[in-house]
């Protein structure tokens, strides 16, 4: 049967290809004929082809009531687009000078009292009071140049090397990973970290950066997947360090604020080291330049015009760790300066490498001095001192949103489903009990000073334990519904709450109203919270379709970056406000269920199964939606109410479930696959499954945060981060993904 159905299919061939000649021989003998009887000469192919498309263009020129002109010259075209280009540069650097220079004039007027020439005398000739004003002004200006500088640098230099627009030091996780290599030398090792920070902080970049590129490379360096990876390795990280402060709370907290990005100096210590860097850093890229312009080509390409790509390669990876590690350990991690100032440059449209890195240096130094200058002007209005980094996360999301809004027509990679399960029975009452068998568990299987043990006393398990195991069971749930929810309405296997920063957003929410609503006169209650959560999320939200119609899906990941950055840049600010309001909310920001009580966990459970039982009536249309508004529209799907009641639920989900324990990682994001890979591949059992599991991932890490360390504990959202992150870098490494555009 199969050779008979092949021959069958040569013979079709056979025959098309015969009408196509039987065609082609038509058509020259027509023209033929028609070129004899009106007695032209006969002229050249080439010729024939220029007078035929010098023909069409004037043609089409006269359609549109325009007279004949010869076609468009390439080569005046690109000298159009570099000129747009210049111009474009040369006005936001003009921008971005003018609102420097107008921001470092009122801080000066604020607080240099004497002649303004005096600022600039030697540090010498000056009292101490005004020494320490100039260290403050002038020498932080100048470490916030060369430190915002080096990190477009940086940005760009990674770009060029993983052929990646979203790439940078924030979002590979380098900046992360030299953080963190201080914090535990901080702890173990104090004196290493005074002498050799640098050296340190350049061990953890390296591992760090490693550790992503080693994820993304059976996918080819995929965009989204390495963007993807670096978002899971910084995840991680952070999640390890939430753990070592919980352990060595006294210990860590100069670390901590300093960890945040202070740029004050009151020493020329730092600006002396930045410009050293940066002069190294320029005779080290100098030769670089022509072997990343032809690696910007295929691999194979580069490597038949004779350019080494491997040392190449290890060369960019040894800059970038060493400069990384050197900022990280003099001004601590300054978040999404390099990736706003590559993004710029690539909204611009910058060409050449050269001028592609000098754009970066200038444009990053001018972005972070800004930024510095804005922290230096809030501190007196505020009452407190804010750190450049946080300042950085905070006013990142509005400029990669803009950015991105810039390169809508741009597309980057995307890719399917990571991963694809069978069509094998799922039975679901047996999850259900499995479930239910682990909440017992966690209730009567604890650790108390005596050991290990079955616990009697149900009067504690019923105000303590049942509690914190049912809240954390209906949050899992909640998140899990959501990221299913999610996953199918975009289409987008990397979607999920906590991705997009719908959680981020409702937490942002939260904090908002718990801070705002008392000076409205209203109190901050837990139906004011509930609201101002659900005003975050649903923000996030329409934020999110408005831009799915206008970009690529891989560029929803990075708007989720950042909201994320600015919730981080929030953290810290709530961190090192003082506020003893603020207490309970930095316990309720690492995501713990610590505050559940038996009077408010039944209605949480209630509203859990709400909006699960709401998600399940919705299963049919957003099946249908799945396949796309235009297909909806076809099978009778009134696509804007539903996808607006979807939005809605997703909302809903995300608020309640932030608002009963905090923001949390990688539930929403990691269980959809989870019950994909367990057979439930159609949404009728998937959506159910990923409930079961999400409820099932958090009652076990919330068992594990209480006990692993007792009697102190870790909150769960550390736990469920550290669990999620670990399977899903075993997830981006281990199975197989299909790239497409």
């Amino acid at each position: 049967m199969t050779a008979n159905t092949t021959n069958h299919f040569h013979r079709a061939i056979g025959h098309r290809n015969a009408d196509r000649t039987h065609t082609d021989h038509t058509i020259n003998n027509t023209n033929a004929m028609t070129s004899l009887s009106t007695s032209q000469p006969v002229q050249s192919s080439a010729a024939q082809s220029k007078i035929s498309s010098k023909t069409l263009f004037n043609k089409r020129l006269k359609q549109r009531g325009q007279p004949d002109s010869p076609p468009p010259n390439p080569s005046r075209q690109k000298n159009v687009l570099v000129a747009t280009a210049s111009w474009r540069f040369w006005l936001m650097l003009i921008m971005l000078i003018s609102l420097c220079v107008w921001s470092s004039w009122t801080l000066i007027a604020q607080e240099w009292t004497r002649p303004l020439g005096e600022l600039f005398f030697p540090s010498s000739q000056l009292d101490i009071a005004s020494m320490a004003t100039q260290l403050h002004i002038v020498a932080t200006s100048i470490v916030a140049l060369l430190v915002g500088g080096l990190l477009g640098v940086v940005s760009i230099l990674l770009q060029q090397l993983v052929k990646n627009p979203l790439a940078s030091d924030t979002t590979l996780g380098v900046g992360v990973g030299a953080q963190l290599a201080m914090l535990i030398v901080t702890l173990f090792l104090p004196s290493l970290a005074i002498y050799g920070g640098i050296y340190v902080a350049f061990v953890g970049a390296i591992i760090s950066m490693g550790l992503v590129f080693a994820l993304s490379a059976p996918s080819r360096f995929n965009p989204l997947i390495l963007i993807l990876a670096g978002l899971v390795v910084n995840i991680l990280l952070a999640a390890v360090a939430n753990v070592l402060v919980l352990f060595f709370a006294e210990r860590s907290n100069g670390m901590l604020s300093w960890a945040a990005g202070f740029l004050a100096q009151n020493s020329w210590h730092t600006s002396v080291m930045l410009a050293i860097t940066a002069m190294v850093m320029t005779v080290l890229c100098l030769p670089l330049l022509k072997p990343l312009t032809l690696m910007s080509l295929d691999d194979m390409q580069a490597k038949r015009l004779g350019v080494p790509i491997n040392a190449i390669r290890a060369i960019v990876v040894l800059i970038v760790a060493i400069v990384t590690a050197l900022v990280v350990s003099e001004v601590g991690l300054i978040g999404f300066i390099g990736l706003g100032a590559a993004s710029l440059v690539n909204a611009l449209g910058v060409s050449s490498i050269s001028k592609r890195l000098v754009a970066a240096f200038c444009l990053g130094a001018l972005l972070l001095w800004l930024t510095s200058n804005l922290a230096l002007l809030l501190e007196p209005i505020l009452s407190m001192q804010i750190p450049a980094g946080a300042m950085t996360g905070i006013l990142g999301a509005p400029l990669i949103i803009w950015l991105i809004l810039r390169q809508r027509r741009e597309r980057i990679e995307t890719v399917t489903p990571m991963l694809t399960g069978t069509h094998t029975p799922v039975m679901l009452w047996r999850w259900g009990v499995g479930v239910m068998v682990m909440i017992v568990l966690a209730c009567l299987f604890v650790q108390d000073l005596s050991g290990w043990g079955l616990s009697t006393e149900w009067a504690i398990t019923q105000q303590y334990r049942l509690p914190r195991s049912l809240s954390a069971a209906a949050t899992g749930l909640m998140l899990a519904v959501a990221g299913v929810l999610l996953q199918t309405l975009t289409r987008n296997p990397m979607a999920s709450p906590e991705v997009l920063g719908v959680s981020s957003g409702a937490a942002l929410g939260v904090i908002l109203g718990f801070l705002l609503l008392p000076s409205l006169g209203l109190s901050a209650g837990s139906g004011t919270l509930l609201m101002s959560g659900l005003t975050g999320a649903i923000a996030v939200l329409l934020l999110i379709v408005w831009l799915a119609r206008r970009v690529s899906s891989g560029y929803l990941l990075l708007v989720g970056i950042g909201i994320a950055a600015m919730m981080d840049g929030v953290m810290h600010m709530v961190k090192l406000s003082g506020d003893p309001r603020l207490e309970a909310m930095l316990s309720w920001l690492s995501g713990t269920t610590y505050s559940a009580q038996p009077s408010t966990v039944w209605y949480l459970i209630g509203i859990a199964l709400v909006l699960f039982v709401l998600s399940l009536l919705l299963i049919k249309p957003l099946r249908v939606l799945g396949l796309g508004s235009g297909v909806a529209r076809t099978l009778g799907v009134a696509v804007t109410p539903v996808t607006m009641a979807l939005l809605a639920l997703v909302a809903a989900l995300s608020t309640v479930s932030t608002l009963a324990v905090g923001p949390l990682s990688f539930i929403g994001l990691m269980v959809p696959h989870l019950a994909t890979s367990l057979g439930a591949v159609r949404l009728e059992r998937q959506l159910p499954l990923a409930a079961l599991l999400g409820a099932g991932v958090m009652v076990l890490a919330d068992w594990i945060g209480r006990y692993v360390i007792f009697p102190y504990e870790l909150p769960a959202g550390t736990v469920a981060a550290i669990i999620g992150g670990a399977y899903f870098l075993w997830l981006i490494r281990k199975v197989p993904i299909t790239v497409s555009r």
